[in-house]
């Protein structure tokens, strides 16, 4: 790759916001909404269902959005224990239905992405069936373990209206004891110290399809990077840092920005 190439993607960089380095493992439940966005009536063609049952299959532990009563203790007081599945229909021609899996956490963020998954059955009903349980193969593979976390935030809800009462925070301690505070500073004291760690480039990463680019993950699995597409043919800035991945010479390689063209690093990504 020309380095001239190189140094104007780079200077292009603007600042983005840090990506959350979460794992699935974090959580507890899966919550399956009763109808998807792309969708006018509810489990239409059996959908929702559909997704719930193969998160419970695959040794999730999923619920219905609508079905409160049915929760465990823990998640009715704190709905931080789950992520919310939620399925996108992704362009995908006259002939052919691609669907994508998200998995977010209770602030909105997006902690894992599915593979697209695609049909070119032309009935409805199956070809959503097939996409799904295409895209369904990222997470069937996953090797998933609750793992409790220290730095839990809690939302609480209100049992009345179901809203978020955000006049009051919890944090889970160690000792998974309930720690309540209405302050920030207190917050910060309780949650556990998270040391960063350097990023190993010669892992492999599996590069999977977002909007707008690719997300990496490694073998835990957790995402270790967002891949943000370009206008030039093989290269990505980098989210939240001021750093493009590119392709050259038939490899990959890591370049960040410090004010000057750094040296490039070698990385293993699997497309």
């Amino acid at each position: 790759m020309s380095k001239k190439i190189v140094v104007l993607v780079l200077f292009m960089l603007v600042s983005w916001y840090g990506v959350a380095q979460k794992s699935i493992n974090d959580y507890k439940y899966i919550i399956v909404p009763q109808k998807f966005d792309f969708f006018n009536t509810e489990d239409q063609y059996q959908l929702n269902s559909l997704t719930k049952f193969l998160f419970n299959k695959y040794g999730y532990e999923a619920f219905f959005a609508g079905d409160v009563d049915e929760f465990p203790e823990d998640l009715k007081k704190n709905r931080c224990l789950a992520l919310t599945a939620e399925v996108t229909k992704e362009r995908g021609g006259i002939f052919k239905t691609k669907l994508l899996i998200s998995l977010k956490d209770c602030y909105g963020v997006t902690v894992m992405t599915s593979q697209i998954g695609e049909s070119r059955v032309k009935e409805y009903k199956k070809a959503y069936n097939l996409a799904l349980r295409d895209a369904f193969v990222t997470f069937q593979n996953f090797n998933y373990k609750y793992v409790p976390k220290a730095d839990v935030m809690v939302k609480p809800v209100n049992a009345e209206t179901g809203s978020v009462n955000e006049s009051t925070i919890k944090v889970a301690t160690p000792e998974n004891k309930i720690v309540e505070t209405t302050k920030t500073e207190e917050v910060e004291s309780v949650k556990t110290e998270v040391v960063s760690t350097t990023h190993d480039f010669s892992d492999l990463h599996y590069a999977q399809e977002i909007k707008n680019g690719f997300q990496l993950v490694n073998s835990e699995p957790k995402i270790v990077m967002i891949l943000l597409s370009t206008a030039a043919e093989n290269v990505f800035i980098v989210k939240g840092k001021s750093a493009i991945v590119f392709k050259e010479d038939g490899f990959w390689y890591y370049s960040e920005n410090n004010g000057e063209l750094g040296d490039k690093t070698a990385m293993n990504i699997k497309f």
